[in-house]
């Protein structure tokens, strides 16, 4: 039905265990009720330094309310949790740093009113230390893109 694109280029800087909310975004406002959102996310990570490990989450807002994990996880797992790996769990490099390309393709079945907007922001953690996305200062761009399917 409507297809929303957003290319950022801001990097995150953080060495949190706990996720913390990039620049890199998306808002889209469906057109019709019980419609599915294809999403697609790409971009880097690094991991500064080795044995440490970057996790990448995606997060969702309807009509401006609080933000929250949607990544699907397993039954020893809890949606938010800081052991949440998120949809990219542990890029790692046990020996040296890793600049890695990433990507986020998902069906979101969100529960929303017509004419809310629904806004998707990449999340981000670290296992220890340092993690950066994008992963250089060469402002290369997270693409976030947002697809409204009809039900």
């Amino acid at each position: 039905l409507q297809i929303a694109q957003n290319t950022t280029t801001t990097r995150l800087q953080t060495s949190s265990t706990t996720y913390v909310a990039s620049s890199h975004f998306v808002t889209i406002t469906p057109t019709a009720a019980s419609s599915k959102i294809l999403l697609l996310f790409s971009g880097e990570v690094n991991t500064q330094d080795n044995n440490r490990s970057a996790f990448v989450d995606v997060y969702r807002s309807v009509a401006g309310g609080t933000f929250a994990g949607i990544a699907p996880v397993g039954s020893t797992q809890t949606v938010g949790a800081n052991n949440n790996n998120g949809f990219i769990g542990q890029v790692r490099g046990s020996s040296s740093r890793i600049q890695v390309p990433f990507s986020i393709n998902y069906v979101d079945t969100p529960s929303y009113s017509v004419g809310n907007a629904i806004t998707y922001k990449l999340y981000v953690r670290s296992s220890s230390g340092e993690v950066e996305m994008p992963a250089t200062n060469e402002a290369q761009p997270v693409v976030s893109i947002a697809m409204e399917i009809a039900a």
